[in-house]
């Protein structure tokens, strides 16, 4: 079946690598999600203190190099802060006590559309628009329990209180 030595090894490491690989992301409570081959629109670049992720009803710490995508929330305690980067070149900073849904996230890199919808419940919020933006100004926006925010700016600073 296999034509060489070295096929055989690079297979066994590969399956082997799998394994381990499965077995990280079950550490985080991501595993299904890594299996299922869900999309993932943005990535935890800083977390300090107190970070969570809310997916499906499930709570993970938002530890650095986290995943996320459409419908989680993400949470910030007392002392807590985060910084998020979205494929789209977006830049996402939470500080503490925020609390943040990303309502929709689509992005295609090789035409540069797509769509961003964040809810702001709580807490200040930076965002720095990418690509998205760039393309169709539009379909980016910032909700919050009073205001909907959307069109050019490349920055948006957002504080709301409870």
């Amino acid at each position: 079946m296999f034509r060489s030595r070295t096929q055989k090894t690079i297979l066994m490491f590969v399956a082997s690598g799998g394994c381990a690989l499965a077995s990280m992301y079950a550490g985080t409570g991501f595993a299904a999600d890594a299996q299922a081959g869900n999309i993932w629109g943005a990535q935890i670049k800083v977390s300090r203190d107190d970070v969570g992720i809310e997916r499906d009803g499930q709570r993970f710490p938002g530890l650095v190099g986290a995943r996320l995508r459409e419908k989680d929330i993400i949470r910030t305690g007392e002392k807590g802060s985060v910084g998020i980067m979205f494929t789209d070149n977006s830049t996402l900073s939470m500080g503490p006590d925020s609390e943040v849904v990303l309502r929709r996230y689509a992005y295609d890199s090789t035409t540069y559309m797509g769509a961003f919808d964040a809810y702001i419940k709580r807490g200040n919020v930076s965002l720095q628009t990418g690509n998205i933006a760039k393309q169709t100004p539009e379909a980016m926006r910032m909700f919050t329990p009073k205001a909907e925010l959307s069109g050019t700016a490349k920055n948006y600073v957002v504080s709301v209180g409870e």
